[in-house]
């Protein structure tokens, strides 16, 4: 059957999905309220583990997930443990294998720009509700009067998700913490034990600090000229990003300055080195997030809408499972929406069954998600 979906946000999860729909002939538009896919910050680093980098690779054209295996992020060599004079208390190697379906880190922007390739986007489109059409299918519309019908609107508008609160009104998402991030260009006076390892610097009082390294194996641009010509990808030098936890939420929606004065407060004195790598950030980049975790919700009986991702199941970033979660239930609603389009399954029965499983595992990553290290030092 025809089959046309309609995708309510660009992020990972959604373009993810709209590459696997793709591949598999089904008609897919994304509408991203964004002006253009560097609008904004898109975060730094992402690391996809075996569930992810899975979904990836079944989703993408070859030659786009074996780019983006080739500008991976360098794997962490060991994990340390140490205090805020980066004394070390636990400190073990690490072994990985190749960037591949086992998992790899990936700068942010570089995913998202990888899986903008060949899509229909629309950029500049803020959803502002659906209603249903009068020949059974589903609309969404946009604060520009505009209006896009499919047989299928999937919401993987994130945390705020506008289609769930249209669709779930009731839904609860609470804030567990708050946290501001920074990034510092690379530099050779860095001490070994913040480069290429995975890290947790705990100050007095339980106030903790990561560095990650974040250096790609492969430049971007010639990494796409080789395995994908026409995708163009934005060459990032290599820096460190850090995060913090903050103590007031007051300070979340402030300006990057301000935040990055506040983490410069934070680490007073802590070892000169760590100070350093606070003090020449580049603080335009400096932002703060607020940590949320979604409760559980009962399966909807609208066949026609569903959600993905942080739209339905947001998550504390402590096991770093968000990013991965998304783009499993961009694999299974892509495995679902096959079934349908070659008509062994209905729309409710494709929709109830990704909805069934997704609901299953997703505030499964979610409990998890709430009891480790980070969140308890988030909390303090």
């Amino acid at each position: 059957m025809s089959l046309r979906v309609v995708i309510i946000g660009g992020g990972i999860g959604g373009l993810c999905l709209a590459q696997g729909l793709r591949k598999d002939g089904i008609g897919a538009t994304v509408y991203e309220r964004d002006e253009s896919a560097g609008f904004r910050q898109q975060g730094y680093r992402v690391s996809l583990k075996g569930a992810g980098a899975g979904a990836l690779r079944e989703c993408l054209p070859g030659e786009l997930f074996a780019l983006a295996a080739a500008t991976s992020i360098r794997a962490a060599t060991r994990m340390v443990f140490m205090d805020e004079q980066l004394h070390p208390k636990f400190e073990r190697p690490l072994h990985h294998d190749p960037p591949g379906p086992g998992g790899f880190g990936v700068n942010r922007l570089t995913l998202r720009e990888i899986l903008l390739a060949g899509l229909d986007v629309r950029f500049g489109k803020t959803f502002t509700h659906y209603s249903p059409t009068p020949d059974g299918r589903v609309a969404a519309h946009f604060a520009d009067g505009s209006s896009a019908a499919g047989d299928l609107l999937v919401g993987a508008d994130g945390t705020g998700s506008a289609v769930r609160r249209q669709l779930l009104p009731d839904a609860v998402i609470d804030e567990l913490g708050w946290a501001v991030y920074g990034r510092t260009p690379f530099a050779d006076w860095v001490p070994g034990v913040l480069v290429d390892t995975f890290n947790r610097v705990t100050g007095p009082g339980g106030t903790g600090m990561s560095v990650a390294t974040c250096r790609a194996l492969e430049p971007a641009a010639s990494a796409a000229a080789r395995l994908a010509p026409s995708v163009r990808l934005t060459d990032i030098p290599g820096y460190f990003s850090w995060m913090l936890p903050l103590d007031d939420r007051r300070l979340c929606p402030a300006d990057a300055t301000a935040l990055h004065r506040e983490a410069t407060r934070l680490t007073e004195g802590w070892h000169p080195a760590v100070r350093r790598l606070i003090a020449e950030a580049d603080v335009p980049a400096t932002f703060a997030v607020c940590i949320t975790s979604a409760q559980p919700v009962a399966p909807w009986p609208v066949p026609n809408v569903t959600l993905l991702g942080d739209a339905v199941h947001t998550m504390s970033p402590g096991r770093g499972d968000g990013a991965n979660i998304a783009l499993k239930d961009a694999q299974v609603l892509v495995r679902a929406l096959r079934r349908l389009a070659s008509g062994t399954a209905s729309l409710a029965s494709a929709t109830g069954d990704y909805q069934a499983e997704m609901l299953q595992y997703g505030f499964q990553a979610v409990a998890d998600s709430r009891d480790n290290p980070f969140m308890r030092m988030a909390r303090r």
